[in-house]
């Protein structure tokens, strides 16, 4: 009887820490990378995503444009690494990662930013705003740097989460 309590209770630690249940094995998800042409659309499907820590999600490029998957500079957990893909330029061509870290990851494809080519995964729980990663000056202004390799002027300024919010609504 102790012991089944014990492996109970260790159980319900190990679900609590990882967000799946023991024995759950990490499953992967695909994110199709969408080039619609005909009407200038460029999208992730699904744009949004719920998962569990352990999880790997895989975003395949449909078509031979360049795209590439890149979390916003305050746009994922507060202990986590930030999101960085290299460019996929071919259909067929995919990018994994695995998501360890629970919280929301708010990402876009750089080329294709103004296209509103972004989405977002939530690993377990989403994140409080308290429990974003909070970029520092360096952190910003590399971010402005790649911008700058598509954009021009006030395109490449960095928005921050509550302005991009907000221009969603």
């Amino acid at each position: 009887m102790k012991q089944l309590l014990f492996m109970t209770l260790l159980g319900s630690i190990l679900a609590a820490q990882t967000g799946t249940a023991p024995g759950a094995e990490p499953r992967e998800h695909v994110i199709r990378i969408v080039s619609d042409l005909d009407t200038m659309q460029m999208r992730f499907a699904p744009k949004h995503l719920k998962i569990s820590p352990g999880d790997t999600v895989t975003w395949v490029n449909e078509a031979r444009i360049d795209h590439n998957v890149m979390t916003y500079p305050d746009g994922y957990p507060e202990g986590a690494e930030a999101l960085m893909s290299s460019y996929m330029s071919e259909a067929g061509e995919r990018w994994s990662y695995t998501f360890r870290v629970g919280g929301t990851y708010e990402y876009h494809c750089l080329p294709h930013l103004l296209m509103g080519m972004h989405g977002s995964i939530v690993v377990g729980e989403p994140s409080a705003l308290d429990e974003f990663h909070t970029p520092t000056k360096a952190e910003i202004q590399a971010y402005r740097d790649r911008l700058l390799e598509y954009f021009d002027g006030d395109d490449a300024e960095f928005d921050p989460r509550e302005t991009r919010a907000a221009k969603t609504r």
